[in-house]
């Protein structure tokens, strides 16, 4: 299922359009931290990744490997956002 939805918002041309799908795809599942970085691995944008992430933080069942991330990311300061966020959420 996991492989269909990766191809799903793959074949999406718009930043945004595959934000929707992961955002849709998301409010009925719930993801791995690796699943949560492929899908990050679909995006161009630094913002969309950090958005991405914090939206599905919660939707993740494994989130003591959510650092898993920091890889993904261009900027530190997306990081420090991301553990901000992560914060704040417990």
């Amino acid at each position: 299922q996991f492989s269909a939805a990766k191809s799903s918002i793959k074949s999406k041309s718009f930043e945004d359009d595959k934000m929707t799908l992961a955002k849709q795809i998301t409010n009925s599942q719930c993801l791995t931290t690796d699943q949560v970085k492929q899908v990050m691995d679909l995006f161009t944008f630094e913002e969309t990744k950090l958005d991405w992430a914090k939206m599905a933080y919660d939707k993740t069942y494994d989130i003591g490997n959510y650092w898993m991330l920091n890889d993904n990311f261009t900027f530190s300061s997306s990081i420090d956002e991301l553990n901000t966020y992560i914060e704040s959420r417990r």
